[in-house]
């Protein structure tokens, strides 16, 4: 396993903690790939009864897609995310939120079931400002999860919350004093893994199902929307703008 992604198991929870500090733990395409790796093995241990996903340091839980390197490589960092989540393990994730949590970030908390933050938590979905769209799941779990209105003002302005809305809203069940977080969620975690595995997992999947019933035509209209936005002469200026630290010039062309 890369050291972008450090694995251990705290009695029967697999913990897995983003490693990339020196970059707000944005996601690169190793750490993509191995985060991905790291939840089918864990859905398949007999031993693993819950997955816990943190981050390293203080100041981010993960700002999305490593930019730079998508620059550098010409490899779509929305991507990268995306083809992370399409993986929902069968049971349950949790997350302890240590810092800001933005784009893909946000969109991986999204992917979890039970999410814990801590006070200085702050959650964005900032896309538009780069000429991108939130294609990791913020187009199709955020409004099941808060509803259109409040998922449009974070979609449409890309202003951040904090961890007090955040809570209001429900994309955290808690909210603990910073430094805290990693230990609630690890108490959440063991207290759902005293049940009984099979009844939790059915648990989740039945719940899952609800929300599934128009998921496979969401993700159709969420993949055509994206490439419709990966053409457009705004996408590659969004991305020359934030690695050049200038502000964006857009046209507004469709191709």
């Amino acid at each position: 396993m890369s050291d972008e992604l450090l694995v251990r198991d705290e009695d029967s929870i697999r913990v897995l903690t983003l490693n990339r500090p020196q970059v707000l733990n944005a996601v690169n395409a190793s750490l993509g790939e191995a985060l991905h790796d790291a939840l089918v093995s864990a859905d398949a241990d007999p031993d693993v009864r819950c997955l816990l996903l943190t981050g390293a340091g203080e100041r981010a839980f993960c700002a999305g897609g490593d930019m730079k390197q998508e620059a550098a490589q010409d490899r779509p960092g929305s991507r990268v995310i995306t083809d992370t989540l399409r993986y929902r393990p069968e049971k349950p994730l949790l997350a302890a939120v240590n810092g800001l949590a933005y784009g893909g970030g946000f969109e991986l908390l999204l992917a979890c079931d039970v999410v814990v933050c801590a006070e200085h938590a702050t959650f964005a979905l900032p896309e538009v400002s780069r000429g991108r769209l939130a294609t990791g799941g913020g187009l199709v779990r955020l409004p099941q999860l808060v509803g259109p209105r409040r998922a449009l003002q974070l979609l449409l302005t890309g202003a951040p919350i904090d961890a007090a809305t955040a809570l209001d809203w429900g994309v955290v069940n808690q909210v603990t004093p910073s430094g805290h977080e990693l230990r609630a969620a690890l108490d959440l975690a063991r207290s759902i893994a005293a049940h009984a595995p099979v009844a939790v997992r059915l648990t989740k999947q039945a719940v899952m199902a609800t929300l599934r019933a128009t998921d496979a035509e969401a993700w159709q209209l969420n993949e055509a929307a994206s490439a419709a936005v990966r053409r457009t002469p705004d996408a590659e200026e969004g991305r020359r703008a934030f690695v050049e630290g200038r502000p964006p010039v857009w046209t507004g062309l469709e191709q």
